[in-house]
C-alpha cells in the first residue's frame, strides 16, 4: 500500500451565506494501492468529514465540498514525518511572533502536564 497526501477544498456557508466567503483547505492522509484509487477514495470520503451543525446563533453551518485540489504520493509516515510546511514573510514581524506565542500559550494552558523545565543546578 502507498501513502498519499490529499488537499481538500471546502466552502463554509453559515446561515444564508451573507458573510465574507470562507474556504477551508485541509490536508489529509489516504492509504491505497495507487494514485487512481487514492483519488477515488478521497472523493468518496470528502462528503463525510463535516456534518452540518447549528452555531451559537442557531445558524446552520455547512461545508460544501469543492474539489480534491492536489494528491501527492509520500513515503510511509513515521514519527515526526513532515506533512506540510508554510513559509511566512510577514510585514509585521512583531505581530506574527505575538500570534505564534498566543498559540503556544494556548497549548500550554490546554496541556498543563507537558514536560517542565529541567533545572541542572
Amino acid at each position: 500500500m502507498k501513502w498519499f497526501v490529499v488537499r481538500y477544498i471546502y466552502q463554509i456557508i453559515t446561515g444564508e451565506g451573507d458573510h465574507a466567503p470562507q474556504f477551508d483547505e485541509q490536508l489529509r492522509l489516504i492509504v491505497s494501492e495507487d494514485s487512481t484509487e487514492a483519488l477515488l477514495k478521497a472523493e468518496a470520503q470528502a462528503e463525510g468529514f463535516h456534518l452540518p451543525f447549528r452555531n451559537c446563533r442557531g445558524e446552520m453551518v455547512t461545508w460544501n465540498f469543492i474539489c480534491v485540489a492536489d494528491l501527492y504520493e509520500i513515503q510511509s509516515p513515521t514519527d515526526g514525518s513532515e506533512l506540510a510546511s508554510v513559509l511566512h514573510e510577514p510585514v509585521d514581524v512583531d505581530a506574527f511572533l505575538a500570534n505564534v506565542n498566543q498559540h503556544k500559550s494556548y497549548l500550554q494552558e490546554l496541556l498543563p502536564f507537558s514536560t517542565p523545565s529541567i533545572k541542572l543546578f
